[in-house]
């Protein structure tokens, strides 16, 4: 009984809009993910969700959205459940990017790309080539697959293959992700943990006028 009355007060913690995004984060990684998925698609688009919750509600959020989503894209291709840990990884790194400031401009943004795809890429390669020999169904093993027919060593082809696709796959999710960030609005910033971050600049007369802060009952965009 304990564990679970922990698990609820943790959550708790975090606000119920963070919980409330939680699922909707998992579904864009879901709807991403299987659009790659049935073109065959070197790039995954699995990621978005993960990285835009770990930046608004934190880390573990980003961390949770990430592993629930493997499980359920494993419904369909088994083979990303083993991939579960590096979109926890993902997930864990938007929410300390998102601490730092990092998606407050641009350029900084395009910077995390580089660290995302490292886990993505060079860790997702290691497991391929640890668990699946190098091939799996997804759309870069007929890359992979080109590369060893040409005589370049099938370890060294899944490298080749995974990191720049996976540097174009999170380029795509950290452009869409601070474009999001950027049209938040500020009702829903001031309910999620690290939203302060993202809130704009108070105008001059804002520094005579109360600052109204509400419920997390009010989910909704409007009054």
């Amino acid at each position: 009984m304990s564990n679970p009355n922990r698990l609820a007060r943790f959550f708790a913690g975090y606000g119920r809009l963070t919980i409330f995004l939680i699922p909707i984060g998992v579904a864009t990684n879901f709807i991403g993910g299987q659009l790659a998925n049935l073109l065959k698609l070197p790039i995954y688009l699995d990621s978005i969700g993960t990285v835009l919750v770990g930046a608004l509600c934190g880390g573990l959020p980003g961390a949770v959205v990430g592993a629930v989503s493997n499980v359920i894209n494993s419904i369909t291709n088994p083979t990303t459940m083993a991939y579960a840990i590096i979109s926890v990884v993902i997930g864990l790194l938007a929410g300390w990017f998102s601490r730092a400031g990092w998606f407050l401009k641009l350029w900084k943004a395009l910077l995390t790309v580089i660290p995302f795809a490292l886990v993505g890429g060079a860790g997702g390669a290691l497991i391929t080539i640890w668990l699946f020999g190098g091939l799996t169904p997804s759309g870069n093993s007929v890359i992979v697959a080109a590369l060893h027919a040409t005589g370049i060593d099938l370890n060294t082809a899944v490298y080749i293959a995974g990191i720049p696709f996976d540097m174009l796959d999170k380029l795509l999710t950290v452009l869409v992700v601070f474009l999001i960030l950027k049209r938040v609005p500020e009702r829903l910033l001031t309910k999620l943990p690290l939203g302060s971050i993202y809130r704009k600049s108070k105008p001059k007369s804002a520094a005579s006028a109360p600052i109204e802060y509400e419920t997390d009952d009010d989910l909704s965009l409007g009054r």
